[in-house]
């Protein structure tokens, strides 16, 4: 066990991720479903993804700079109070679609402090615990969120919505209380935004490549639970299949780390295999029943995909000679320009097909799964 607290910097980092994942799980967890609740179409839905990850992918090279003068702690504060605002839009203000171009960039704004946790990360743990590390990171992420989807359940209703606001606020800001203690500042770069879009363009490395891939899976994460409410009908039920699946995710992550950490190769062929297998049961199922139990194995296997594939991309970082602030950022402004392409088509779909979108977003997961473990056996050659 003292593996996954080997340094007092991994439990500020546990409890970080805590933190902001009990207060960012009304985004991540409901976002597409509360949206849709107000009335938006599912094709303005992913247009609306799609425009804030654009303002993403243009702000994330400012972390580097801004990181470089004031800290991680404090950019993760200025993203957190632009979540905040967020999190009011959704739960206080009642009249969301005539804000919607306010709402759209503040979304989009809140993710300047997105390469912090790869550069925290990618900083601080030794390359023979990142996979338990990794582990213990993500079980950290699930009862951040169950505790949250609990809460969101609970408050969902009029009268409660802003006592529930109050209480993600409050997390929001224990977050960045937390980073605070292991808090550093990076190397200050002359350019981060000109070095950032110099390597994005012309390195030849399949990091970025394995980050833009990720965009289909980040996709399915925040659009199958609006899939499963829209099977389902009921949002009550819907925050339970969530909290179970969530609840079966701890267990197999803590063996996956360990097995991570002694073979990263066959780790990530096991979980690609897996991962793929399930998301297929999305297309050619609709049993509601079947659904819902497909729902707490898939966000299980996500989970466990997700803590093998961050190993594997943490030891690129560390052993790439660019420095992690900039290999963080520029991984991030990868994602979110595909995402930005990728919302975009999809948008344009679902304006014609309705629901059928989904199965077009699963297939691109699949696909993705593949690549994905393909190009990081390529990427580990490379250092061997």
């Amino acid at each position: 066990m003292k593996e996954y607290f080997y340094k007092k910097e991994y439990k500020y980092m546990y409890l970080s991720i805590f933190f902001y994942n009990f207060a960012n799980a009304l985004s991540e967890t409901f976002g597409t479903v509360m949206l849709y609740k107000a009335g938006l179409p599912i094709y303005l839905i992913l247009l609306i993804y799609g425009i804030r990850f654009l303002i993403m992918g243009l702000i994330t090279p400012l972390f580097v700079t801004i990181s470089s003068k004031i800290g991680i702690a404090k950019c993760i504060l200025i993203s957190n109070l632009f979540n905040i605002i967020y999190a009011y839009y959704i739960l206080v203000n009642q009249n969301l679609s005539a804000n919607i171009i306010i709402f759209i960039i503040v979304l989009g704004l809140n993710g300047l402090s997105n390469p912090s946790s790869d550069a925290l990360s990618s900083k601080y743990v030794e390359s023979e615990h990142r996979g338990r590390f990794n582990s213990f990171y993500s079980i950290s992420k699930i009862l951040g969120t169950v505790l949250a989807s609990c809460l969101v359940a609970w408050g969902g209703k009029s009268n409660k919505k802003l006592i529930l606001f109050v209480v993600l606020t409050v997390f929001f800001l224990l977050q960045y209380l937390a980073i605070l203690k292991i808090d550093y500042k990076p190397e200050k770069k002359s350019s981060a935004f000109k070095s950032s879009m110099k390597y994005l363009i012309h390195s030849k490395s399949k990091y970025k490549i394995i980050y833009a891939l990720r965009t289909n899976h980040i996709i399915e994460r925040q659009f199958v639970p609006l899939y499963l409410y829209l099977l389902l009908q009921d949002f009550k039920t819907f925050s339970v299949v969530t909290i179970v699946s969530l609840l079966f995710q701890v267990i197999t992550i803590i063996l996956i780390g360990k097995y991570t950490d002694k073979d990263i190769k066959k780790s990530n062929n096991l979980v690609t295999i897996i991962k793929s297998s399930i998301t297929l049961i999305y297309l050619f199922v609709k049993d509601k029943f079947i659904i819902s139990i497909n729902k707490a194995v898939s966000d299980n296997v996500s989970k466990v995909y997700e803590t093998s594939i961050q190993t594997s991309i943490q030891n690129i970082i560390k052993e790439s000679k660019e420095d992690n602030e900039l290999l963080s950022a520029v991984g991030q402004m990868s994602l979110c320009f595909t995402e930005v392409f990728v919302f975009a088509l999809l948008a344009f779909i679902a304006k014609f097909v309705g629901e059928n979108v989904f199965y077009v977003i699963f297939i691109l997961s699949i696909v993705s799964t593949i690549i994905i473990n393909i190009d990081i056996k390529s990427e580990n050659k490379k250092h061997l």
